[in-house]
């Protein structure tokens, strides 16, 4: 213990402690980017990418910001890909199935490469908390917040995957860093940095709105009566430096959209969201007031508001919903976070009450930095109506991480000596719950049943997002099935699988083979493709008489794999007329 803590205070080897530990997450994650089919919403994200580059465009999908879009599509400049050059489309699946035609022997390889790219996104996340816990709680800190964050499957999940998830979690805990610092020093590198990263936060994903009221808060949180800044500047200077933040980071927001429209009076938008509609009721005069932000940008954060406040089927616990639940994403954390974490994070509240000075285990301000992004994040995703994963609130792990960080600082094992292994054990542990590798998406905690039992509680994103088509592809080939039914929950083609299918029957069964994804199978409504890639949209538990039967085989924990007999069938029939009849279905 002591070597390594002798190793620990050379820059050399912590860096070579944290450098061990992302680069054992970056190899698992491209073990896990090779081996996954594109998954729902990646299978638009990269080709979207690449006619932005080509055109200089960001109106093909505005459902999202450009950067990393174009940031996992950067590889592909140095290939072959071509986007299939698609008109606008109402579906962006509509630019997947252009760039898979255009590219139908690579299009995989193309979509891994684009997970390259949000996978280095992950090393320097790693490296941003590993410097943020060591200036904050000391090495040891460190280390244990970047072990925590390579050995979290629901990090592993996202930073395998094409998408903005994990780079807007990435960009929340760099603006907190960032606007901690310039609270500190109030200095005008720090106001340049802060707004750099601010603005390309705004560009990633439009969660990042929440980000400028967190920096206000957390400049109260660090400057109010702190006595640790003896030396006040004038009022008058700290708004001058605060306006540089925000310049900074507008003329960032508009050089990611290439200035396209920026400075469109009100009067030229029709607006949908409850939060912008009223803009447009504003006097005539005041409508002709130009808006210093990209037009995209602009229709792109009010469509997805409007998305947001419909009614949205939601799945919980076996439950529907079509206005969320409440208690959505904390039963999200109680599920699919290890035992561990949450054994630690409970040894950190634990401290947390037991500390007897406001510069305790955790300093009061610090506490309120980490807390706030986290309460706010949680808020927004919990009263939201479209809750479809765990990914929305993705941005409060580093968070979570720092705040059991300081348990490392805290280990004795002559004067807490049980404390301390506990502390010890749940470390330990936490390797155990990468162990499905590469499906870290269906991650779930064994309290909650594991992967296996997962979509008894959520499904969607959690753990179904097309990821398994490959998986059943080769278990068609390795049992030589030529003749069955699909209803696949994901966007890529599933006649890209070379095997003829068939939808099954709807509200009944029939004998046959069928392979079932789980989110239909738990009754989500879908718009399902058949043979010739024509949509069926399938209807609320149209399919849910599957659950009936016992499958023959789980590919990769997101579709199962039925074969049934006529006697099955006769089964079930029996048991719906029991049923009918107010009898057990037994």
């Amino acid at each position: 213990m002591t070597s390594l803590q002798n190793l620990l205070q050379t820059s050399k080897g912590f860096w070579g402690i944290i450098g061990s530990m992302l680069l054992f997450q970056f190899c698992l994650g491209l073990y896990s980017a090779q081996k996954l089919t594109v998954t729902h919403d990646e299978y638009w994200h990269l080709p979207v990418g690449l006619l932005s580059w080509e055109t200089g465009k960001f109106d093909y999908d505005r459902l999202n910001p450009p950067l990393i879009r174009t940031w996992s599509a950067l590889p592909l400049l140095f290939t072959s890909a071509q986007t299939g050059n698609p008109v606008y489309s109402s579906d962006p699946a509509d630019y997947g199935d252009a760039f898979l035609q255009a590219n139908p022997e690579r299009y995989h390889e193309y979509y891994v490469l684009g997970r390259y790219s949000i996978l280095l996104l992950s090393a320097i996340t790693g490296v941003l908390l590993a410097a943020w816990a060591r200036e904050l709680f000391g090495v040891s800190a460190a280390c244990l917040a970047v072990f925590l964050w390579s050995m979290s499957p629901n990090i592993l999940a996202n930073a395998a995957l094409g998408t903005q998830d994990l780079a807007i979690a990435g960009f929340f805990l760099a603006t907190v860093y960032c606007g901690w610092k310039f609270a500190r020093s109030v200095s005008w590198k720090w106001a340049l940095i802060a707004g750099v990263i601010l603005g390309l936060a705004q560009i990633t994903k439009f969660t990042a709105i929440l980000l400028l009221p967190i920096l206000i808060i957390q400049w109260f949180l660090i400057r109010f009566k702190n006595p640790e800044f003896k030396e006040t500047l004038p009022g008058k200077s700290i708004l001058v430096r605060w306006g540089v933040l925000l310049l900074v980071s507008g003329f960032v927001l508009n050089a990611g959209y290439l200035f396209q429209e920026t400075f469109q009076p009100i009067s030229s938008y029709q607006f949908q969201s409850s939060e912008l509609k009223s803009l447009n009721q504003l006097p005539a005069l005041l409508q002709k007031i130009p808006i210093p932000l990209p037009r995209d940008y602009l229709m792109g954060f009010d469509l997805q508001r409007f998305i947001m406040q419909q009614s949205h089927p939601t799945y919980l616990d076996m439950e529907w919903g079509l206005n969320g639940f409440r208690s959505y994403y904390l039963c999200a954390l109680l599920y699919k976070l290890p035992h561990a974490v949450q054994f630690l994070l409970l040894l950190a509240m634990y401290r947390l009450f037991k500390q007897k000075t406001q510069s305790g285990f955790l300093p009061v301000r610090i506490l309120g930095i980490l807390v706030t992004p986290i309460i706010l994040l949680f808020l927004i995703a919990t009263f939201s109506n479209n809750q479809l994963g765990l990914r929305y609130i993705l941005p409060v792990f580093p968070f979570l991480f720092l705040l059991i960080a300081p348990l490392a600082e805290q280990l004795d094992f002559n004067q807490h000596k049980v404390f301390s292994y506990l502390v010890l054990a749940a470390v330990l542990t936490l390797p155990m719950s990468l162990r499905f590798a590469p499906d870290h998406l269906a991650y779930f905690n064994e309290i909650s049943g594991g992967p296996e039992n997962g979509a008894l509680h959520l499904i969607d994103s959690n753990m179904d997002w097309g990821q398994d088509l490959y998986q059943l592809k080769n278990y068609l080939h390795e049992h030589q099935i030529n003749d069955f039914a699909l209803a696949y929950f994901g966007t890529v083609p599933p006649s890209t699988l070379g095997t003829p299918y068939r939808l099954p029957p709807e509200y009944h069964p029939e004998p046959g083979n069928y392979a079932i994804s789980a989110s239909i199978l738990q009754g989500r409504p879908y718009s399902i493709r058949q043979q010739d890639g024509i949509r069926h949209n399938l209807d609320a538990d149209a399919l849910g008489y599957f659950r009936f039967f016992e499958p023959k085989a789980h590919l990769g924990y997101s579709i199962n794999y039925y074969e049934l007999a006529p006697e099955d069938v006769a089964r079930w029939h029996t048991a719906v007329n029991r049923v009918n009849r107010g009898l057990s279905p037994q």
